[in-house]
């Protein structure tokens, strides 16, 4: 039976490329991806009349039982992804198209294609005629998806820094207006023990504000593997990453303080270089961060895209990031309204918008309402599929934060509000003494990314239409009234 889909995702990359050899992906077919995009159909058409961003805050906790740990569950859930990832990939490993294919067979070093297992996807190198007859030769796959070249987030440097973000001279303005700074005082959660995965250009490790929270450092090479590996090794090439980690985890070197979390810890993958990099550094980087026990993951980086589809090239690794119980949190991207970049616009990345000093969205900020007219998976009943993005947003203009080996600078764009957000679930989760056994520490998999993504969507300030809109999301940042509503709900002990 012919793949329609999967033949006009071929065509598309053969006419928008000319080169005589094109990098792909290529998806394997996973029950479970399928099953989540099913269920996630289900549920947007059931939020569809949700006016008030508050009704979406997760029922209240039950008591935690006793049993495996979180840890011991999340260990033993990720194994079973990977099984899950290899099964998707070995009727393509051992297709005969694949030994019939000089190019896709030495796709590594040991002749073999580059396998991410956690997405359960290949890479592969073909020719234009392999290309074209993949679609009949290789009916074991879902998709086929170029693996592009992302470039490096803009630096935009603020030039003129308004009175109301200058004035604030012991913190940076972000803090006091998405409610950190009141956390810290009201709940002492500062990032306690949370270890916060970033991906992105690198990092500056010797920083003043970034010395001795830097826990692990690799560098990702071109072809998906680590190139350079340890804190020692750690490096910036673009000074992006450094500030970002910085609105993560910074503390006060400068003067002010400049971090969301500044307890927590950072494990670093550099997957772009000066010169970008590509969706397989990215995308091995993601399975890196879950395997070596990230909390959350952000991601600060993107590619932009026009494409209204759902399963995109990042899709089956956020799902089964979530299912391993790490929110995946991304920048909307920066090419302003009408425009989204990818993976921030996967229907299951925390995609996040950038505002301003008076909670206005920027020009810049990305943002649309993404329709998908035909899938494989989707219930047809289900089309079309229409969700809109960012889920929220968060301060994202003139941001003082880390710059070069030892400065400071204000700097804007969507990649600086999404460390914020990913700031705040560190703040959710902090170990503070005598909280170990609440609910929201006991809880594993995906209902664990989505009770800390639904605590924070259902705590915004609402601004923007009624409802979620594809300017400010559902609101605006709260994290005072998320960690608020969490104690309240019985997902944190009380104080």
């Amino acid at each position: 039976m012919k793949n329609k889909l999967l033949e006009q995702q071929i065509e598309r990359i053969l006419d928008e490329n000319a080169a005589k050899t094109v990098s792909v992906i290529v998806q394997g077919i996973q029950p479970s991806l399928a099953q989540a995009v099913r269920e996630a159909a289900n549920e947007v058409l059931k939020s569809r009349s949700v006016t008030r961003a508050r009704t979406l805050l997760p029922s209240p906790a039950m008591r935690a039982r006793p049993g495996h740990t979180a840890d011991e569950l999340r260990k033993a859930k990720i194994q079973t992804l990977v099984k899950a990832g290899q099964a998707a990939i070995e009727p393509i490993q051992t297709s005969s198209f694949l030994l019939g294919s000089r190019l896709a067979r030495k796709s590594d070093s040991r002749g073999r294609p580059r396998v991410l297992q956690m997405a359960g996807a290949a890479v592969l190198e073909v020719d234009r005629d392999d290309l074209a007859r993949m679609a009949l030769e290789l009916p074991h796959i879902m998709a086929v998806y170029p693996n592009r070249h992302i470039s490096p987030p803009p630096r935009m440097k603020s030039v003129d820094v308004p009175p109301q973000v200058s004035r604030r001279t012991s913190h940076n303005w972000g803090l006091e207006v998405s409610g950190a700074l009141a956390c810290w005082g009201a709940f002492g959660a500062r990032g306690q023990g949370v270890k916060i995965a970033v991906l992105d250009t690198g990092v500056e490790a010797k920083h003043p504000d970034l010395q001795g929270k830097v826990k692990q450092f690799v560098a990702i090479d071109g072809k998906g593997g680590i190139s350079r590996r340890g804190v020692a090794n750690a490096r910036d090439e673009d000074g992006h990453g450094t500030h970002v980690c910085g609105t993560l985890v910074g503390g006060r070197a400068s003067g002010r303080w400049i971090g969301m979390a500044p307890e927590a810890s950072l494990h670093v993958a550099q997957v772009l270089g000066r010169n970008g990099g590509t969706d397989e550094q990215v995308l091995a980087g993601l399975e890196w961060a879950v395997q070596s026990g990230a909390d959350v993951i952000n991601m600060s980086l993107g590619g932009m895209s026009f494409d209204p589809d759902v399963l995109d090239t990042y899709s089956a690794a956020i799902v089964a990031a979530r299912a391993a119980g790490v929110p995946v949190i991304a920048a909307i991207g920066n090419e302003g309204a009408q425009v989204t970049g990818s993976p921030g616009n996967d229907f299951f990345a925390f995609s996040v918008g950038a505002s301003d000093v008076v909670d206005c969205i920027a020009a810049f900020s990305g943002g649309r309402t993404q329709v998908v007219e035909q899938s494989q998976i989707i219930d047809s009943a289900n089309l079309p599929f229409v969700y809109p993005k960012p889920d929220l947003c968060a301060p994202g203009v003139d941001i003082y934060s880390c710059a070069g080996k030892k400065g400071w600078a204000y700097e804007s764009g969507t990649s600086m509000a999404t460390p914020h957000v990913a700031g705040a679930v560190a703040m959710l989760l902090s170990k503070l003494p005598g909280q170990d056994a609440s609910p929201l520490k006991s809880l594993h998999g995906s209902g664990r990314a989505e009770v800390l993504q639904n605590l924070l969507v259902g705590s915004v300030n609402e601004l923007g239409e009624n409802g979620q809109d594809h300017r400010y999301g559902w609101g605006r940042l709260n994290v005072l009234d998320a960690y608020a509503n969490a104690v309240e709900l019985g997902y944190i002990a009380k104080p």
